[in-house]
């Protein structure tokens, strides 16, 4: 897969400051957001199935399925 720049993560112009940086440095930047976005999804996805503790077991499933877990 292809990493995105941070252009494309960002979804539009980089602000002038970030623009005036290195590409080496935009290049750790766009790493460092990619990294907190997959630990955001996966810290994410834990709240849910924690969340489904609460919820009785026969229907977990069925919530699994309409909360798209």
């Amino acid at each position: 897969m292809a990493e995105r720049t941070l252009a494309e993560q960002l979804g539009g112009p980089l602000p002038d400051g970030i623009e005036a940086l290195p590409e080496d440095a935009r290049q750790d930047l766009a790493a460092a957001l990619r990294d907190a976005r997959h630990r955001q999804a996966k810290a994410l996805a834990q709240a849910g199935e924690d969340g489904l503790k609460y919820v009785p077991a026969l229907l977990r499933g069925a919530v699994r399925k309409a909360v798209g877990l």
